[in-house]
């Protein structure tokens, strides 16, 4: 938890307004576009994908920098000042949030935290296991999992419930809003399909993940046994006996491929796959981007279908 220390001696897009009036005003940006701060990738794309040509957004995280480790610093209370609306996850991944939006007084914008209520797997829950055979005993778990959007119907929820938001600050723009979740809500469908079709004809339903427990939402949406060298939380580590138990579980289970963060240090994989004997497959848990893919314009659904085609090949899907 940072302690916010920064005064703040000017005025919002031409005029400070308050929180109770943010609904129906509007501090409006480039050619009176609603200006949007998100915490995270997923919320920024998800923001485009709604506003569309009617909104203004801007990813708070820096390109390539953990979720977890992140505070923001006096710069970034500046650009949330700005915003017409902060969109973040929830306490449990941010937990900086809540005090910095107190600490603007009449200069915070209105905010809400998109995956409020919806982070489900703790240090309590965890993948169904009905081979009883993958010991799920080492988890390092602690605190909610935040890695909600890895699972697209959960992403299918909080499009609505942001496009809700944006029609509250820009009613104006309501059907235009409405008409963009409508299409958005469809192509996600048709994503969770693909991936029910899809990892449905697998030969091998085993998934190791030399990296932090972040694809549990995805595991028990599409019936995956979930492994993962580190746990979740910021400060997770992974230890010898860990390593020790995902290499048996590889030769247990005659896996070729291991998965790996494409913005994580390579060695933790690199090591594994060496001790196993497997190769290395990338997949990225969206929370962010490299600059190259920002600047190329990536978005969440390109993110998943190439995590799908990893996991087709790792998994050995028909």
């Amino acid at each position: 938890m940072i302690i916010i220390a920064f005064v703040f001696i000017f005025k919002r897009n031409g005029g400070s307004q308050s929180n109770e009036n943010a609904d129906i005003t509007v501090n409006q940006g480039e050619a009176g576009k609603v200006v949007i701060m998100s915490s995270l990738f997923p919320w920024y794309d998800l923001a485009k994908q709604i506003g569309g040509d009617k909104v203004e957004v801007s990813l708070l995280l820096p390109p390539g920098v953990g979720a977890h480790s992140f505070e923001p610093t006096p710069s970034d209370m500046l650009k949330i000042s700005q915003a017409d609306l902060f969109i973040y996850t929830g306490d449990y991944l941010e937990p900086w949030a809540i005090d910095l939006i107190a600490s603007l007084g009449s200069d915070a914008p209105k905010s809400i935290a998109l995956g409020e209520g919806l982070a489900q797997i703790n240090n309590e829950t965890d993948i169904e296991d009905e081979s009883e055979n993958i010991d799920h005993e080492e988890h390092m778990h602690s605190g909610l999992d935040p890695h909600i959007w890895l699972d697209p119907m959960i992403l299918f929820n909080i499009a609505g419930r942001l496009t809700q938001e944006l029609a509250n600050v820009d009613p104006v723009n309501i059907d235009y809003y409405n008409t963009n979740l409508d299409a958005y809500r469809q192509r996600l469908e048709n994503l969770d399909a693909d991936y029910k079709k899809t990892l449905s004809k697998c030969e091998q339903k085993e998934f190791v993940y030399a990296g932090h427990y972040a694809f549990a939402y995805l595991a028990n949406r599409y019936d995956l046994q979930y492994e993962a060298a580190q746990g979740f939380s910021p400060d997770a580590e992974s230890n010898p006996q860990r390593l020790t138990q995902l290499t048996d579980i590889i030769k247990r289970y005659q896996l070729n491929y291991i998965f790996a963060a494409e913005l994580d240090n390579p060695q933790l994989a690199e090591s594994l796959a060496q001790e196993a004997g497997v190769k290395i497959l990338l997949l990225n848990s969206a929370h962010n981007l490299s600059k190259s893919d920002l600047r190329a314009g990536l978005t969440y659904e390109e993110i998943m279908r190439n995590n799908l085609k990893q996991l087709s090949l790792g998994l050995k899907c028909q």
